[in-house]
């Protein structure tokens, strides 16, 4: 019996000792390894280099249908008037001035156009999201990339922040609520 015993007990033993190695080998992952770390650095940098403009365009494109059949609605808070640029920071502040005449008229059908003063530039759709205070915008040229932006609105001012969504959180602007006079030419 006690030899049947010591058996039994040394069997658990190393079963239970191989149960424990392995686990202890699975405990160390990839990321624990310095060489599969850098190649899943470099899977990432190849990944991010596939999703250009094209995949970023389709990505948000999606969303902004998704959003547009889910939220329809439109707000007088964004599209009354015309928002005219008054600075942009995007790694450091844009010069006073610069952006005199420069603006940006989001319309009721959930499209935008942009321009300076009277020159119509560009146009796109967008999304304004009341309760996320979220604007993603999609520009009409296949050439630009898709931008999101968290949105304050206070009276007539309008501040844009860029989110990571689409790399823009360096991105900071200032618009103000102007009239249509400012397509005028000067």
């Amino acid at each position: 019996m006690k030899r049947l015993t010591a058996i039994l007990f040394s069997t658990i033993l190393i079963i239970f000792l191989a149960c424990k190695a392995d686990s202890s080998s699975d405990t160390k992952s990839d990321k624990d390894n310095p060489a599969l770390n850098n190649k899943n650095e470099e899977i990432g940098k190849n990944v991010n280099a596939e999703l250009s403009i094209p995949g970023l365009r389709a990505q948000a494109l999606s969303i902004l249908n998704h959003r547009l059949k889910k939220f329809p609605d439109t707000y007088a808070i964004i599209d009354h008037n015309l928002w005219e640029y008054k600075f942009i920071f995007d790694k450091e502040i844009s010069p006073p001035g610069k952006y005199d005449g420069v603006w940006i008229d989001f319309k009721t059908d959930h499209t935008y156009e942009y321009g300076n003063r009277s020159v119509v530039e560009g146009a796109g759709r967008y999304n304004y999201h009341l309760d996320r205070g979220e604007l993603v915008i999609v520009d009409n040229d296949q050439n630009k990339k898709p931008q999101e932006f968290t949105v304050k609105i206070a009276n007539d001012v309008m501040i844009l922040q860029g989110t990571s969504t689409y790399n823009d959180r360096h991105i900071q602007m200032k618009l103000e609520n102007v009239t249509d006079k400012i397509k005028t030419p000067k």
